[in-house]
């Protein structure tokens, strides 16, 4: 019921995509939780796949994706970790095009990148592409993750950042964790200032 609601919903946005280039294949799409459901939108029929809670809401969540063409592995870094990335690796080697991951998700903190997606990359071998999306007329909820909800008929703008490499990530976890999320922000900065004029997120003290 959610998937068709929100293949309903995406036919009434106006799509933009700013990105540098092509998307490597594979790679991991690393977007903040509050930021998720516009870059999902725009992935819809792509074949990506994503990770989603073993709670009642990840399986909420899980067959929405399934609706719009995507795919849900059930885990999270709390429970099912292992067991979820040994089903994306699988996924890409069977030809996935990328994986999308909240890095700060499930509960948050609110954009603290968690350790799980550049230990993905490295085991898997794939860069991380910093992804977001704003819009022209949104909601924002009273969530931990203050998420961003277009309304109907508005201009999205999804983007998609320059990718980062492994080997380019600082050896020390919290150092290559702290790089993503600077490039999530600056894109999801950007992207809300050239449309809107104004971040809709306030920044993130260290």
């Amino acid at each position: 019921m959610l998937g068709a609601a929100l293949r309903v919903y995406r036919r009434f946005l106006r799509w933009q995509v700013v990105t540098p280039g092509p998307l490597p294949q594979p790679c991991i799409l690393a977007v903040w939780h509050g930021r998720l459901l516009g870059v999902l939108l725009h992935q819809t029929g792509s074949g990506m796949v994503t990770m989603a809670s073993l709670s009642t809401d990840g399986a909420l969540a899980a067959g929405a994706v399934a609706a719009l063409g995507c795919r849900a592995v059930r885990g999270s870094a709390s429970r099912g970790g292992s067991q979820a990335l040994r089903a994306l690796k699988r996924a890409l080697q069977a030809g996935a095009p990328l994986a999308g991951l909240t890095v700060d998700g499930p509960k948050g903190p609110w954009r603290k990148v968690k350790p799980g997606v550049v230990a993905a990359a490295r085991w898997l071998g794939v860069p991380i592409v910093p992804a977001s999306f704003t819009a022209s007329r949104v909601r924002l909820l009273a969530s931990w993750d203050r998420m961003v909800v277009p309304k109907v008929a508005a201009r999205v703008v999804v983007g998609y950042g320059p990718p980062l490499f492994p080997g380019d990530l600082p050896e020390d976890m919290e150092a290559a964790c702290q790089k993503v999320g600077e490039a999530i922000d600056a894109l999801t900065s950007r992207l809300d200032r050239e449309l809107l004029g104004v971040a809709l997120w306030p920044e993130v003290t260290p």
